[in-house]
C-alpha cells in the first residue's frame, strides 16, 4: 500500500511525481476549469480548511474513488490518465491498469 502524502504546502508537481513514481500513471489537478500551474500549493487550490492528510492508496485502488476522495477531502477536482497523460482513465479503472492504458 502506497502512502500519497498530501499536505497543505505540496505542490502540485510534487503530487505529480509520487503518482508517476507509485502507479506510473499521471494526475490532472485543476484550478477551476484549468489545468493548476505545478507551482501551485495545495492550499492554494483547496476549497476546504483542512487541506492536509495522507491518502493511503494501492494499485487495485479504482480511479473513481481516488478522485471523489481529492474532490471531498480538499474541493479539488483531479482526473487520473494514463502514463503519458495522453488520455484519461476509466472511472472502473484500478490505478495499475491506468499507468498500462
Amino acid at each position: 500500500m502506497a502512502i500519497i502524502k498530501v499536505i497543505k504546502s505540496s505542490s502540485v508537481k510534487s503530487i505529480k511525481a509520487q503518482f508517476n513514481k507509485e502507479f506510473a500513471c499521471s494526475i490532472r489537478i485543476y484550478h477551476g476549469v484549468k489545468m493548476a500551474d505545478d507551482a501551485m500549493k495545495i492550499s492554494d487550490l483547496s476549497k476546504t480548511d483542512n487541506a492536509g492528510g495522507e491518502l493511503e492508496i494501492g494499485p487495485k485502488s479504482r480511479v473513481e474513488n481516488v478522485e471523489r476522495y481529492f474532490q471531498e477531502t480538499f474541493g479539488i477536482k483531479v482526473q487520473i490518465s494514463n502514463a503519458d497523460d495522453s488520455k484519461l482513465a476509466v472511472n472502473s479503472m484500478t490505478l495499475n491498469q491506468a499507468g498500462k492504458a
